[in-house]
């Protein structure tokens, strides 16, 4: 069954549309304050039942889970001076790569150094991705 093309005249116009304030419908804006917060509750009961496995691999976990915490926060500041502020710069991109060098930097480090459980670490720095997914979730039902 083919559909026929939306026109833009179907559409609403900007004007139209509530502001994220007005609309606390499914789908609207997602609370970074609130991804952090759940991620810290995801990394606390996974770095704790990472101690059924073993220290060493809640270490792991928990080694993860921070850095990824601290990572989003800055990705939190970066992105707000670039489009809230609209301050984007070659200095501001510059600085996002020297921030993900950085990163991968500290992964390598921490992996290599301190000799954490890498299953746990994986595990730890994906707790933000299940705090946004919450998050996601959490939006669409309208909460």
């Amino acid at each position: 069954m083919m559909e026929r093309p939306v026109d833009s005249e179907d559409l609403p116009s900007p004007e139209e549309l509530p502001s994220p304030e007005e609309d606390p419908s499914p789908g609207s804006e997602v609370s970074l304050q609130r991804i952090q917060i759940l991620n810290l509750c995801v990394l606390a009961v996974a770095a704790a039942g990472g101690f059924l496995v073993s220290g060493r691999f809640a270490a792991g976990v928990a080694a993860g889970g921070v850095l990824m915490a601290a990572n989003f926060r800055v990705i939190v500041v970066v992105i707000r001076s670039v489009f809230l502020k609209q301050t984007a710069t070659l200095l501001n991109a510059g600085l996002y790569w020297v921030k993900f060098m950085a990163l991968m930097g500290l992964i390598g480090f921490i992996v290599l150094r301190f000799r954490v459980d890498v299953i746990g670490f994986l595990i730890g720095l994906s707790t933000i991705f299940l705090a946004v997914t919450v998050e996601a979730v959490l939006r669409l039902a309208g909460r």
